[in-house]
């Protein structure tokens, strides 16, 4: 998985979401949404429909969960479905379970390069902290940001400006790539100012090509090859 580019120092720095993008969590998600509903009398749903409702971060899964069954919920009664859901999201997460083919070695392959990589995703930060233990791929970023308070939650690029800025010296949007399956990830790459690679087999809600990222992947395979191209176009 080596990159060999015409611009060797090119990019400075990549950042990858995690959910649909490194890690196939749909089947954990689906456990924390059905326990968070099942006290309401709802059935548990079906992996297809929680794909459905990925992105954004929790809050938002539970009010796609909700207006799919057409149940209305309060704030109050939507912070007591996430008193639910956290718990057992963080036990799900904590099984190590879904990283997608190829992962580890991509990952291992860029940093021994010394590309720095970082993660910017939707999910809360303690959350992804238990999930990056669990699936044992901390170790290959440099720096992680996940869902907290003091930051908007990607498509706004705060979160991504914050995963990769600390990585560089003179901070350039144009010298990162993100890499990521969804809207928000191609969407806080061009508000950002980043280059984009969407991959294929995450929880995209639209064709991939129609995210409006540079270049689009069908796995990780395919992304040493995705990189040279924008490496080339760089050049």
């Amino acid at each position: 998985m080596a990159i060999s580019s015409t611009s060797p120092s090119w990019p400075r720095a990549i950042v990858f979401d995690l959910d649909g993008t490194l890690v196939d969590s749909a089947p954990d998600i689906k456990r924390a949404v059905d326990a968070a509903f099942a006290p309401l009398g709802v059935p548990p749903f079906d992996l297809p429909a929680v794909k459905a409702m990925i992105g954004g971060g929790a809050r938002t899964s539970i009010g796609r969960a909700a207006a799919q069954i057409g149940l209305p919920l309060s704030d109050a009664e939507t912070d007591a479905a996430l008193a639910r859901f956290y718990p057992v999201y963080a036990e799900a997460s904590s099984a190590g379970r879904g990283l997608y083919p190829g992962a580890v070695e991509l990952l291992s392959s860029l940093s021994g390069q010394g590309v720095p990589l970082a993660l910017c995703t939707n999910k809360a930060e303690e959350i992804t902290a238990i999930a990056l233990d669990a699936l044992g791929i901390r170790r290959y970023f440099r720096n992680i940001v996940g869902a907290r308070e003091d930051l908007p939650k990607k498509p706004d690029p705060a979160a991504l400006r914050a995963a990769f800025e600390p990585l560089l010296d003179a901070p350039s949007p144009a010298d990162v790539i993100m890499i990521g399956d969804s809207a928000a990830d191609i969407g806080a790459a061009k508000a950002a100012g980043c280059r984009s690679i969407a991959i294929a087999h995450g929880y995209a809600r639209v064709p991939v090509s129609e995210l409006g990222a540079d270049t689009t992947v069908e796995n990780l395979s395919e992304i040493p090859a995705a990189i040279e191209r924008l490496a080339r176009a760089n050049s």
